[in-house]
């Protein structure tokens, strides 16, 4: 009885791998699409190339609801995008796309400026790179209802500034056991974009390292998040 119901969930619960885009150097941008529910969640890593443990963290998270799909919450859809910037993660030790932009400041939210803290170059303009304009076309396909930005390093989490980030990224930081920190504000980020558009939750975490997943603190949240109706709705 118990194999019946695990292979009635394993069917139900649909992990469709995706081709969402391609790189400045003609990389695919892929990603999965987990669950077929009317809330979904966008986890996304690896907009810095260098920050690897955020891909790793998240392809442990779809073995994890591949292992076990009886968790996954009915109201759920998961968008998960390992690697942002394919060109950076594969070929720089920077934060950059092979444009010597930094993604994450390439979005055109009200205060974008055409360099980011410390002279990082946001780009020509708003959405000049196509690992960007891929980001952007899925939150646009999928609405989610929240998204999570995984970053590195400082074992923190910091939310955009609306109620329901500040909230989503109360929850998470408790629940992973990172700070909770309210001070970053930078132009020209995915997050921001995507609250000033669709007034969703978006928070951004900052694993411990460059090279470590923390996956033992996550693999908590993850599960919670993917079991829950009401975590990140």
């Amino acid at each position: 009885e118990q194999v019946r119901l695990a292979n009635e969930d394993a069917a139900r619960i649909k992990i469709e791998k995706k081709e969402f885009g391609t790189s400045v150097k003609g990389r695919p941008i892929e990603g999965y699409v987990i669950g077929n529910g009317a809330i979904t969640v966008l986890l996304v890593a690896s907009e810095h190339g260098d920050e690897v443990g955020t891909v790793d963290l998240l392809n442990r998270f779809i073995q994890e609801v591949q292992a076990r799909p009886h968790m996954l919450s009915k109201a759920k859809r998961f968008v998960v995008v390992p690697i942002a910037n394919p060109d950076g993660y594969y070929d720089r030790v920077d934060k950059l796309n092979a444009h010597g932009v930094n993604l994450n400041l390439n979005f055109p939210t009200k205060d974008w400026k055409e360099y980011g803290p410390e002279g990082t170059y946001a780009g020509p303009k708003p959405l000049s790179e196509p690992e960007s304009v891929a980001l952007k076309k899925i939150i646009e396909e999928y609405r989610p209802r929240s998204m999570i930005s995984y970053h590195a390093r400082g074992a923190l989490v910091s939310p955009e500034t609306n109620p329901a980030s500040i909230a989503f990224g109360t929850w998470y930081a408790a629940t992973v056991g990172y700070e909770f920190f309210e001070k970053w504000e930078y132009p020209g980020t995915a997050t921001k974009w995507f609250v000033e558009t669709f007034n969703g939750a978006a928070i951004t975490t900052e694993l411990t390292t460059y090279r470590g997943t923390d996956w033992e603190a996550h693999r908590k949240a993850l599960l919670r998040l993917i079991s829950s109706d009401s975590i990140g709705a």
